[in-house]
């Protein structure tokens, strides 16, 4: 695997985002960052993941688009060291306190430095009931943040000439049905990957999680659960909706042309390759180490009694859920592997340059359908604190988590919990502050 260096990664990547007119500020998206305090997701009747805004989180007004035009170099990253003093001991000390804001049982976070270096730091326990202590290597359900595997997989057969983001999903899954019916055939792998197919999500349906919750010890099929799919809500093409029915039928779709299942194939392609030791894809392989009891909470309240959702297995939150969720968020493992796994991907390390850059400048093409935020071919793109910012976020009732990279910095950051109710992106820009500090990354001449 290849590496493009991260000077000229940064300067590519940012020009992608001015042609994409990606607005500036902090952007409020599902699971993802939000402004002001820490932000609280309202009980929602489902235990699935949410694919909308959370009601509770208010939405910022974006600043102004900025204009199209040629994208000075980059300033020098200048970010701060591993090795400075007072660093860890800063991060360790934002993640203590983050735990208690997020009133979190467990919650871990990595961080991945320019040098490749990686710190980690744990609070709170795995399971509230035992005092079950959290490991740095202690993996998490990362739940949506699957997605950029997936996607990954996906682009690289494009990149072997093994499909092409024009293919139909109804020619290469012909007996499939999404709610009963056939595939649209004008809907493509890229619409797929960009939430642009105008298919209806399965995984908000009320009658689903009333399935998975009534037994919670059900091995679900992607067939099952593509038939709690809603209608569809737009036609191929003319509208962005994030739905994860399209994740589920790429995993298919992967299944299909590689002859393996999707577990194999993350597993050959990333997992191995990459060091990965603390990921599995739950419900196809046994977990690298027992994962954090998942809690759920019937209020926002800091004080809210926690409820264990999880059923006897070592699946979390539960075999249902995850089983049902399948390709589109059923992978686990520790922050650090999430954190690494992020600048392989964004720092080209993955992807041959050509398809990585379609990745991000897809975010220009789903834009012009006024998403919540930007996202491209399996990634959310967006400004955080005044950086650009790659990644994805992730929830499932008992797990939440946040992948972000930031080129110009060459950091990377992933933050995972055991429960949904907030979102730990307050915490994520306060770990940013202390290892890229604004004036630390100014250029010489603006010094």
């Amino acid at each position: 695997m290849r590496r493009i260096p991260i000077t000229a990664a940064a300067a590519f990547l940012l020009l992608v985002l001015v042609i994409a007119g990606v607005e500036t500020g902090l952007v409020a998206l599902p699971g993802g960052p939000t402004t002001g305090p820490v932000a609280a997701a309202s009980p929602s009747p489902s235990e699935t993941e949410l694919s909308s805004p959370p009601a509770a989180t208010p939405s910022p007004t974006p600043e102004p688009t900025p204009t199209p035009q040629p994208t000075p170099p980059p300033p020098t990253p200048r970010p701060t060291g591993i090795d400075e003093p007072g660093v860890v001991e800063r991060l360790q000390a934002a993640l203590d306190a983050g735990q208690v804001a997020l009133a979190a049982p467990g919650i871990q976070a990595s961080v991945v430095f320019p040098d490749g270096r990686v710190w980690t730091g744990v609070s709170g326990v795995a399971d509230l009931a035992t005092g079950r202590a959290l490991g740095l290597d202690t993996p998490f359900a990362i739940a949506s943040i699957s997605k950029t595997f997936v996607a990954a997989e996906v682009l690289l057969l494009v990149s072997e000439g093994r499909l092409s983001l024009d293919d139909a999903p109804a020619r290469l899954l012909p007996k499939t049905r999404v709610a009963g019916r056939a595939i649209d055939p004008g809907i493509t792998i890229r619409m797929l990957l960009d939430h642009t197919s105008g298919l209806g999500d399965y995984l908000i349906s009320a009658k689903l999680d009333a399935a998975v919750r009534a037994d919670p010890l059900a091995v679900w099929t992607p067939d099952q659960a593509l038939a709690y799919a809603r209608r569809p809500v737009a036609a191929p093409g003319q509208g962005y909706h994030y739905a994860n029915t399209n994740y589920v039928l790429l995993g298919l779709i992967v299944e299909g042309v590689t002859g393996r299942t999707l577990a194999q194939e993350l597993r050959a392609r990333f997992f191995e390759p990459l060091g990965l030791a603390s990921a599995s894809y739950q419900g196809f392989e046994p977990p690298a180490a027992e994962l954090p009891t998942a809690y759920r909470y019937g209020s926002i309240r800091l004080d809210a009694r926690p409820q264990d959702v999880t059923d006897g297995t070592a699946i979390r939150p539960f075999t249902s859920i995850i089983t049902a969720t399948g390709a589109a968020g059923s992978l686990a493992m520790s922050a650090a592997d999430l954190a690494r796994w992020g600048r392989a991907l964004y720092g080209g390390e993955i992807l041959p340059p050509e398809l990585l850059g379609l990745m991000l400048a897809d975010a220009g093409i789903t834009r012009t359908l006024d998403p919540a935020y930007p996202y491209g071919l399996g990634v959310q793109a967006f400004m955080i604190d005044g950086r650009v910012t790659y990644g994805h976020s992730g929830r499932l009732v008992g797990a939440r988590s946040i992948l972000r990279w930031f080129p110009v910095e060459g950091v990377g950051i992933a933050i995972v919990t055991n429960e949904s109710r907030f979102d730990a992106t307050p915490v994520l820009v306060e770990m940013l502050a202390i290892v890229a500090p604004h004036d630390r990354m100014l250029s010489p001449r603006h010094r």
